[in-house]
């Protein structure tokens, strides 16, 4: 299990919400092999980089706008260096799971062949990431280190983090009033990135220990994976369908309906999840921040 690193009353308001930034870096750079890396360990090194991220959008107000764009651009590349070998093992997967699903042996058997091509591919990439990827990863997040450190000292104070909380939450709940509206893939995933923030900076600042920071931070988990097998689902119906005269078409035929039909209950579930987390204003969210914040510190 990875260590969650929290605030804590040592951290002294933004400040130490940048020592957490800088030990969230510190952790990602250790978890990245030079060589050969193994699922979990590249898991790993992207969960800290994510959760990195977070933590800079509560830094954002205490920073310059050229500051911030380069650290968040760092950060977004390293990770992206490895994104590939994620999402070839969670495809791969979804691909085997749908294809057990699939009656007919002619349809089974092309879509085994379109497996089996994904596979070579993947394993092509996953030789490019030990041979430079990793690399530039690391060098990446040591850059991002490296600015980290070449910051003015923020201030020991919290409102600029419980204001970025603000921030945070009033996006995602617009991208969740859109969705409500009329959901689509790009403003699915665009909600699953918000969400995902929030939630990162919520388990941040856990240690408030509030009953409702908590739930709140639990179903945001629950709806960041049903929309992240949602996009899943819609990446592996994108490459069926360029992919179609291999697949034949009713092999791809009966594959997009598979898959079009688990991206509606990913919606469904989304919505129904995701709709009350953010059925509270952003002005009073923050008040409520900042009482739990006065009663913590």
């Amino acid at each position: 299990m990875t260590h969650r690193l929290e605030v804590s009353h040592a951290s002294c308001g933004a400040r130490g919400v940048r020592d957490l930034l800088h030990r969230q870096l510190e952790t990602a750079i250790a978890q990245l092999p030079q060589h050969q890396a193994t699922d979990e360990q590249i898991h790993t090194a992207r969960k800290h980089i994510k959760a990195a991220r977070a933590t800079l959008r509560l830094l954002r107000p205490t920073l310059s706008q050229a500051a911030y764009g380069r650290e968040n651009r760092a950060l977004r590349d390293a990770a992206r260096v490895l994104s590939a070998a994620r999402d070839d093992t969670v495809l791969l997967k979804k691909l085997g799971d749908l294809a057990r699903q699939t009656k007919g042996s002619g349809k089974r058997r092309r879509l085994s062949e379109f497996r089996a091509r994904l596979q070579r591919e993947a394993n092509r990439r996953r030789s490019e990431l030990a041979r430079r990827g990793l690399r530039q990863s690391a060098a990446r997040l040591r850059g991002a280190l490296m600015m980290v450190d070449s910051w003015p000292t923020p201030p020991e104070e919290w409102k600029p983090v419980y204001r970025s909380l603000r921030d945070s939450y009033r996006k995602g709940r617009r991208c969740a009033r859109c969705n409500a509206q009329r959901a689509s893939g790009p403003t699915l995933h665009e909600w699953r990135k918000r969400a995902k923030y929030l939630r990162n900076q919520l388990e941040l600042i856990a240690p408030l220990q509030h009953a409702t920071v908590e739930a709140m931070s639990s179903e945001l988990h629950k709806l960041s994976d049903h929309l992240g097998e949602e996009h899943d689902l819609a990446v592996l119906g994108e490459l069926a369908h360029r992919s179609g005269r291999q697949l034949g078409r009713k092999a791809d035929s009966t594959l997009q309906k598979l898959i079009d039909k688990r991206r509606r209950k990913m919606r469904k579930r989304a919505l129904s999840v995701g709709l009350p987390i953010y059925a509270e204003k952003p002005g009073h969210f923050e008040t409520r921040l900042r009482h739990y914040f006065r009663e913590w510190s």
